[in-house]
């Protein structure tokens, strides 16, 4: 699969463009309303294809509008076709400053909502393919099941009804440093109870992936770590390495800023997208999801001498609204606390930002979702 990455300015440049070229707009005094049909949002996507120097013969189609968690529509998902097969989709987002939330060009591409119909579609009804599809948080959809649940492109099953998403979640807002614990930490606080980990620790700290590919993304970041311990990296093309296993995965542009393209993964491709990167390197890797992992899920995986990757989601206390992260686990630890005497199981990560250990809570009790995903190679 092949991506086309611009950065920000450019795109925003060429979204306005197309909505001045092709788009009335009627202003009074400080407002301005365009009316967007299906038929225009096919237009502005095939405009912003060619904008951006995709191929001249693509073709836009199978609009989809979407809404919000109050039942308002805010955008359209266009998909794209090439000679007659899927190429990839735009996401419009009236709620986007750029009004381009994501998109994604080649073979491999699956919008938000074919991720969630096909990898579920045993719970949606007949009728699910003219199903509303709602957006959640940032990059997150939803699509009522059978049972009337949300099902989400990010693999999370919500209880809650469509017109109640917008309420909070009845989960504490945190940071990412409230569930992380440094090592110092952990020997100034806590005893260790048990323990075991890969024999040697694997990281590709962000600056660096940064400076040498101008990319990122941490389910990405976190395979390039899985990919070294299969011995499955070049070390003298990293920047090689890291954008197949970008492309492998589905990896779609999520944001641009500093002349950096930054990514978001759906995690029910990170483990067979590895494992075709693997098979292209030789290397043979099979891969188990689990969107609802026990403890036992990854500690069973380091007993027996593989590496996962453990996904998680928070409500972010800066922004309200979830933030997802994926990382490498290479080892698992339970600890007690010295004051408390309390325990807590943690599982060993390269955190994909930094370069050292850290200790993921996993008992964190405001945890939005945890999905994991194991090799055995």
């Amino acid at each position: 699969m092949r991506k086309i990455f611009k950065r920000f300015a450019s795109l925003l440049t060429i979204f306005i463009l197309t909505i001045m070229s092709i788009v009335p707009v009627h202003a009074s005094e400080n407002t301005s309303v365009v009316n967007v049909t299906d038929d225009l949002a096919i237009q502005m996507a095939e405009r912003f294809a060619k904008g951006i120097g995709e191929n001249s013969n693509i073709v836009a189609n199978n609009p989809r509008k979407f809404y919000d968690t109050t039942g308002q529509a805010i955008g359209y998902i266009v998909n794209y076709n090439l000679e007659n097969k899927p190429y990839g989709y735009v996401v419009f987002d009236t709620t986007c400053e750029s009004l381009i939330s994501e998109y994604s060009f080649g073979n491999n591409s699956a919008n938000p909502y074919e991720v969630i119909y096909q990898s579920e579609a045993n719970v949606f009804s007949e009728k699910a393919n003219t199903s509303e599809i709602y957006k959640i948080a940032p990059f997150e959809y939803g699509i009522v099941d059978n049972l009337g649940k949300i099902r989400t492109n990010y693999g999370e099953t919500l209880e809650k009804t469509v017109l109640s998403l917008n309420e909070s979640r009845g989960k504490d807002p945190a940071t990412w440093d409230e569930v992380l614990l440094d090592i110092d930490e952990v020997y100034e606080n806590y005893t260790l109870v048990s323990t075991n980990h890969l024999q040697e620790f694997i990281s590709f700290n962000e600056p660096y992936i940064e400076s040498v590919t101008g990319h990122y993304a941490c389910a990405v970041s976190a395979l390039l770590a899985c990919g070294a311990y299969y011995n499955a990296v070049d070390y003298t093309d990293i920047a090689g390495d890291y954008m197949d296993i970008w492309d492998s995965t589905g990896t779609t542009v999520s944001s641009e800023s500093g002349g950096i393209t930054y990514g978001s993964t759906t995690i029910g491709n990170i483990g067979p997208g590895f494992v075709d990167f693997c098979a292209g390197k030789n290397v043979s890797v099979t891969q188990n999801t689990d969107y609802s992992p026990n403890y036992n899920f990854f500690t069973n995986c380091i007993d027996r001498g593989d590496i996962a990757v453990v996904h998680c989601g928070i409500i972010s206390s800066d922004t309200g609204e979830r933030a997802g992260h994926s990382m490498a686990a290479e080892g698992y630890a339970t600890l007690r606390a010295y004051n408390s005497g309390n325990t807590v199981h943690t599982l060993m990560v390269f955190d994909g930002w930094g370069d050292t250990v850290r200790y993921l809570n996993f008992d964190f009790d405001s945890w939005t979702d945890i999905s994991g995903t194991t090799f055995n190679g």
